[in-house]
């Protein structure tokens, strides 16, 4: 694609998407998709609703998985190995590649455990070394001065914004390398929003993460690469600067200034 030329050798690829198409079921959602994620870089994901967004990233932790049918052809190399090898432990997986939803999704139970939850299953049991992580994750997270006065208090207590940083925190505390998050802001008011955003702008400095949004203004602000989505095809993939200033495509600018979506 053309996009390859002008962005890669600049950044180094953490997950290459290589012509994937997406069924559930037979349905098909992604059509041929071949794009890069690059390793500590924002990439936005845009387009109208149904368009494959959230299946898009989706793919890539196979997270679809879990409640339906689904049918993929193509490849999602995670530093140069394709996910759906048969030999790839979804577990680890999911460890290695983290996801945020759309709306905060805090388990019943303390702050506290929820950051500790994953940790746990892993095998971890020191109580030193699991505070350790939770403080640390909460902090990555720009949670813990908010909330380590009340980590045995309930999570379900908390506002918002703060339930969706600590499923953030939640999902830092396995040591991720990758986080996906599909429009994490999208059920949060402009405060929360904003906080939510300056997190991203500092987490990018470890991870590689990939964001949905529908929103034009948020993609702009936060994201190094937009990608434009329409009917499941990647119609197209640049740095976001040039994306929304000089856009090669006439349906790309036709959807940045608002004249469908």
């Amino acid at each position: 694609m053309e996009y390859d030329i002008d962005i890669k050798g600049q950044q180094k690829t953490k997950i290459k998407l290589e012509n994937v198409s997406f069924y559930y079921g037979e349905s098909q959602v992604i059509d041929a998709i071949s794009m890069d994620f690059f390793e500590r870089k924002v990439t936005a994901i845009i387009g109208p609703s149904g368009c494959g967004k959230s299946t898009l990233i989706k793919s890539v932790n196979r997270i679809s998985e879990i409640t339906t049918k689904v049918k993929i052809e193509g490849k999602v190399l995670l530093d140069h190995k394709n996910v759906y090898d048969r030999d790839v432990d979804l577990v680890d997986l999911r460890r290695r590649v983290g996801m945020v939803f759309q709306r905060p999704n805090p388990f019943p139970k303390s702050i506290y455990d929820n950051v500790a939850f994953g940790p746990r299953l892993r095998g971890i049991s020191n109580r030193k070394q699991l505070h350790e992580i939770v403080e640390y994750s909460l902090t990555k997270a720009a949670l813990w001065n908010e909330v380590k006065d009340r980590l045995n208090q309930s999570a379900i207590g908390l506002s918002g914004g703060q339930q969706q940083r600590l499923c953030i925190a939640r999902a830092l505390a396995v040591d991720p390398e990758v986080l996906l998050m599909d429009e994490p802001c999208s059920a949060l008011d402009p405060i929360a929003t904003a906080r939510i955003e300056e997190l991203i702008e500092d987490l990018k400095k470890f991870y590689t993460i990939v964001i949905v949004t529908h929103s034009m203004q948020q993609a702009a602000r936060i994201s190094d690469y937009t990608g434009f989505l329409l009917q499941g095809q990647l119609i197209e993939y640049n740095i976001t600067t040039e994306i929304f200033t000089n856009p090669d495509k006439r349906a790309t600018e036709d959807y940045i200034t608002g004249r469908f979506g």
